[in-house]
């Protein structure tokens, strides 16, 4: 024992190290929920060949200087061991080309190709393992360390070096679309791989090699392998980002494939009342339909209510396609299980063909945008790019350059719509719409105008033009004085992630001299998906300071009611599509009912929105909501008929 303890043993200690590494990589790679497809596999294997390479090199020390282990293992064991060591080094190198290879989708669809790639390891493994039977290529010296004779020592070499090349290869050509840390991982592996021969020549052993394989595993496991931006939780299967990877790899190769997405109507609604374990359950039914019925496709969910299957060799004209289409629209209409319930969803789908539809990864982005916006219109049975108008991109430029042109030129304008409070009788506060109107171009609907400003960035500059009008509006007129509490601002993703956003905020109510307290800025729900330090630190500011929180279209999302109390947001706003749901069918009622109950029972307020008639008023009363937003009380409307509406209405 005290020989393992001994710091003078470097090559011991060194050896421990390693396997105390590998035991770690062991503990994280199998703790994983999931493994996402043969990515993980094939790094599972590596792991077991790293491992027993490991644990060869650390028998082998041991027999080298220790001779009470030596009476343990003797001479002819510890060449089986030293044999066992160099066959695994070289499935190192095997594998970590295989690793590369499925990183970046290449697949070994035909025996020519596997031949190759297995060729340089079978004629090495056959060198290693003749010397059991006879002294040919190599005879072991008195450490039981294996001398060559004449180039055979070139022959079992040259083969890692092939493979190190065609790893080079592979990274040159397609390393592009690595992320910069994934770029370090793999070329630090490599790069120990590389230098493996020399430190076997410089330290006469095989360990500092073994302790640098560890360490690039270890790195392997916190980026190629970590799951978390590449598998969602929930569903099990690939997320956008997984599926970007996967197209721009296959683009690459100019491999053909067609992009199936399979629109779900009402999932998020559905799922978003429940809780995670429900949900996914429900997520993981579907996708395991989906899986089955097409095995040789990869599924993702690549946002919201949205599959995709990612079908290799396959035209999205074809007839395959539509026959795939009718098996999954005839499945959604038959029931799934959710909790105690049997629920069926409306889908509608596209099929996206590569390189035929799609030439460039840019190309991909503009067109399947497109494409998932005219589902939600359309609800057409498989659209196809042909279906498209693509003219609807130079379109987007065209809106692009208005409303740069609005913001220069004050052509836009601030519509608030009252919000009644059931409570008090009054409209105590209301909601400020920005309105774009072009003097050739006539009305452009926000709708239209604030997705597009938020690729562009010119929301940043709207966002601060509504502000800046709100509490110029606060401090020149008298709607605090007829009874108008505070007004609700509508905030961007892309403000929330400016770092100087709060001190933007709070210096321009600080200018009209308006309090805090009359402002309430909505957010919507994606923003605590993806939330940030710089977000986190911008809410806290702003709620410090006095300024209160909406979550804005709840519902609309995965909105998971176990975080609703740690969610800094004093109101929780109900999308018009939950809203209207709730009045067409039961099952809908029942999911905005639950949602109102769960949300009064933390304190929080709640505004529904999109209400249209007196019934659904009425209705929305009786369900105990704090503040009523639709046209059925008022539509949004100009300054000046605002101040006049609340004068007369309160």
């Amino acid at each position: 024992m005290e020989f393992l303890t001994d710091p003078n043993n470097y090559d011991v200690c060194i050896s421990i190290s390693a396997l105390v590494l590998m035991a770690v990589i062991i503990i994280i790679h199998s703790s994983e929920e999931f493994s996402y497809g043969r990515q993980s596999r094939i790094f599972g294997e590596l792991i077991v060949v790293a491992t027993l390479l490991n644990i060869m090199g650390f028998l082998h020390v041991l027999w080298l200087d220790d001779k009470v282990f030596r009476g343990y293992i003797d001479y002819d064991l510890n060449c089986l061991i030293v044999i066992t060591e160099k066959v695994m080094s070289y499935f190192m190198a095997l594998f970590s080309s295989l690793y590369l290879m499925v990183i970046f989708g290449i697949q070994l669809n035909k025996p020519w190709k596997k031949f190759v790639i297995f060729f340089p390891t079978i004629v090495t493994t056959f060198i290693l393992l003749s010397g059991l039977f006879t002294n040919f290529f190599y005879y072991f010296d008195h450490n039981g360390e294996i001398v060559y004779f004449g180039f055979n020592g070139f022959i079992v070499n040259i083969g890692i070096v092939m493979y190190l090349i065609f790893a080079s290869y592979l990274l040159l050509k397609y390393g592009k679309i690595l992320t910069s840390e994934k770029t370090v991982a793999i070329v630090s592996y490599y790069i120990l791989m590389l230098l493996g021969v020399p430190m076997r020549i410089v330290f006469n052993s095989g360990i500092v090699f073994d302790f640098g394989v560890a360490i690039s595993l270890l790195l392997c496991v916190f980026t190629f392998q970590n799951p978390s931006e590449f598998v969602d939780r929930m569903s099990g299967v690939g997320t956008k980002n997984a599926l970007n990877f996967a197209v721009y790899t296959k683009l690459l190769q100019n491999k053909p494939f067609t992009l199936m997405e399979i629109r779900v109507d009402k999932l998020p609604m559905m799922i978003g009342s429940e809780a995670v374990e429900v949900a996914s359950d429900l997520l993981r039914q579907m996708t395991g339909f989906l899986k089955k019925t097409c095995p040789k496709a990869e599924v993702f969910i690549p946002r919201d209510g949205f599959f995709a299957l990612l079908i290799p060799d396959e035209k999205s004209a074809s007839e395959n396609i539509d026959k795939l289409a009718d098996v999954i629209k005839k499945r959604f209409k038959e029931p799934f299980r959710l909790k105690d319930l049997e629920v069926s969803f409306d889908v509608s789908m596209s099929a996206l063909g590569f390189p035929d539809d799609v030439k460039t990864i840019e190309r991909f982005d503009e067109i399947n945008n497109m494409m998932c916006k005219a589902l939600s219109r359309d609800n057409r049975y498989v659209l196809r790019v042909s279906d498209l108008n693509l003219k609807h991109i130079e379109y987007d430029k065209k809106i692009g350059n208005l409303v740069r042109n609005a913001l220069d030129n004050g052509l836009l304008e601030v519509y608030y719509q009252p919000i009644y409070s059931p409570g008090t009788g009054k409209f105590s506060s209301c909601e400020a719409l920005i309105r774009l109107n072009d003097p050739r171009a006539g009305y452009i609907s926000p709708a239209v105008f604030m997705p597009i400003a938020e690729k562009n960035g010119t929301v940043l500059g709207i966002d601060r033009f509504v502000l800046s009008s709100v509490c110029e509006m606060l401090a020149s007129t008298k709607a605090v004085s007829y009874g108008l509490e505070y007004v609700e601002v509508n905030l961007s993703v892309v403000d929330c992630i400016q770092t100087n956003l709060a001190e933007n905020v709070l210096s321009t109510l600080k200018q009209h001299n308006v309090g805090p307290s009359r402002i309430n800025l909505e957010i919507t729900e994606t923003w605590d998906k993806d939330v940030t330090s710089v977000i986190d630190q911008n809410i806290s500011k702003l709620v410090s300071s006095g300024i209160t929180f909406s979550m804005d279209d709840f519902g609309t999302g995965y909105s998971n009611f176990s975080r609703i109390a740690e969610m800094p947001v004093k109101i929780f706003k109900l999308d018009k599509s939950t809203v209207q749901a709730a009045f067409e069918s039961e099952t809908s009622y029942m999911i905005m009912y639950n949602i109102i109950k769960i949300i009064k029972s933390l304190g929080k307020e709640i505004v529904a929105e999109g209400v249209e008639t007196g019934e659904q008023a009425k209705q929305i009363i009786r369900l105990g909501c704090d503040h009523i937003q639709g046209f059925f009380y008022a539509r949004p409307m100009p300054q000046d008929q605002f101040i006049e509406f609340l004068q007369n209405n309160n």
